[in-house]
Order: C-alpha cells, then sequence, then structure tokens
C-alpha cells in the first residue's frame, strides 16, 4: 500500500477548530487554565508590547492585557483566532489583536516585542526549535520570554506512557518533554533561564476530556490507559480514582528566558 503522509499542521487545525467550537459548552471547565505563574515570571510593565504564540482561545492575552501596552495573539488555526477576537470584545480589551499564524515562521519582523509568551504549544510542533528560534528573533535585546509547558517524567518508559495516551486524547500532540529535553532546547535555542516556577494541574478526566472533543470510543480507551497506569505510577501523572471519579495531576514549568550574551 502507498504511504500516505499525513499534514500534521492540518491535523493540528482540525483538531483546535473542534476545541473551539466545544469552547461554550466547557467554559465552565477551564477555571484551571490560569496564566498567574507567567505573570508572576513576566513582571509585565504598562509599557511593554506583548507577543502570545498559539495564543488558542486568548485567556494568556486578556490576563497580560490590562498590565501592559499592547499584545498580539498568534495562532495557527482560524477557528482559535475567531473566538479570541469574539472572547476579547466581550470583555472589553482594545489594547489586543489577533491574526492567524505559524509558531514557526512568526508573521513579524525582528526586535518587535518586549515580552513574548508562549503556553502549551511545544508538544504540538514537529520542530520545536524552530518555535522558540522565532520567538528570539521578534524580541528585542533586552526582552524576555515566558514559556509554559506541560513536562514528561524523566524516566524514558514513563514518558513514553504518558505521551502515548495524551496522543490517544488529541491526535495533534506530538510529544511533552521531560524536564532535561527543555533544558537543552533552552540552551540550543540561545537562550538563558533567569527564573522558573513549578506548577501542578489537578485535572478531572471528564472535562479534560470534553475539551479535546473526544469521541465516547477514545474516551473509554484513554480512561483505560489511565486506570492501568495507577500501580506503580506508570505514566507519572499520578492517576487515582476518588468518590468515583478519575483524577491524575499534569506537571507544568514556566520558564523565564532572556537571550544568552
Amino acid at each position: 500500500m502507498p504511504t500516505v503522509l499525513i499534514d500534521h499542521k492540518a491535523l493540528v487545525r482540525k483538531q483546535f477548530a473542534a476545541q473551539a467550537r466545544k469552547y461554550e459548552a466547557t467554559v465552565r471547565f477551564r477555571h484551571a487554565e490560569k496564566a498567574q505563574p507567567m505573570i508572576e515570571l513576566a513582571k509585565p510593565t504598562l509599557g511593554d508590547s506583548v507577543l502570545d504564540v498559539a495564543s488558542g482561545w486568548g485567556f494568556v492575552a486578556l490576563a497580560f492585557a490590562p498590565r501592559v501596552r499592547s499584545v498580539r495573539g498568534v495562532d495557527l488555526t482560524p477557528e482559535m483566532v475567531g473566538l479570541a477576537k469574539e472572547l476579547a470584545k466581550r470583555r472589553g480589551h482594545s489594547n489586543v489583536e489577533y491574526e492567524i499564524g505559524d509558531a514557526e515562521d512568526l508573521p513579524f519582523e525582528a526586535n518587535t516585542f518586549d515580552l513574548v509568551t508562549c503556553r502549551a504549544a511545544i508538544d504540538h510542533l514537529d520542530h520545536p526549535e524552530k518555535a522558540l528560534r522565532e520567538m528570539r528573533r521578534v524580541l528585542t535585546p533586552s526582552g524576555r520570554i515566558v514559556l509554559y509547558e506541560f513536562v514528561a517524567p524523566p524516566d524514558p518508559q514513563k514518558a513514553a506512557h504518558y505521551n502515548k495516551i495524551e496522543r490517544l486524547r488529541d491526535p495533534s500532540h506530538v510529544r511533552s518533554l521531560a524536564m532535561e529535553e527543555y533544558q537543552n532546547l533552552i540552551v540550543t535555542g540561545g537562550l538563558e533561564e533567569q527564573g522558573k516556577v513549578i506548577n501542578l494541574l489537578r485535572r478531572e478526566f471528564e472535562p479534560w476530556m470534553s475539551y479535546a472533543d473526544a469521541s465516547e470510543e477514545t474516551r473509554k480507551e484513554v480512561r483505560a490507559n489511565l486506570l492501568d497506569s495507577i500501580q506503580g505510577d506508570r505514566t507519572g501523572l499520578g492517576p487515582r480514582v476518588q468518590g468515583g471519579v478519575l483524577w491524575f495531576t499534569h506537571t507544568c514549568v514556566a520558564w523565564l528566558l532572556v537571550v544568552r550574551k
């Protein structure tokens, strides 16, 4: 049989278009999506111009908007950009703009932004090193980057199981990196760490699956994999059943990065 080549960016657009359509049905669960660790690290000022990369529905951009001069959000998925524009309008933020764009090929001039933010995008990229180089390129010489990502466990077998579950839930997931891999990515990207916040994000299974607009068959398969991993915590997610509800914990890390001198 001929090999079928999958356009990964098309897969990302398809997956996140579905999430954009599900937003109104899932918004009540989205209180866990906090930008506070990013704000604490960035220490934004009213003079800052901000670029939010892979902005999704815009919650990071909206969190920064009252604290800075301007925010530009860029995302690969047109439906997400449309949703973000609608939410910014609803919430009365006049200093926020959004456009369609690729994290690996940002549509901006060099040395444009004082602050670049990016949350939960690296795991969806084929070439995360390109995205980090692009963030550095559009940054002013004295600017900073705040990167917030889900981190896989250091054990390779656990990390493989972790990423298998993430891909079952969301086929556009490529791979969450372990801490050491992120650190290597930062160094090879010509950046250095000036601060870090570790955040343990407690997840309830059903809302987490709802964000991805997963089928019932997929829900059952992901749930079975999580339950099977409880003994020995074979995913590093610490899954547990409490009161009949399946919970687990994502380890997230926010980094404050600057250009290495």
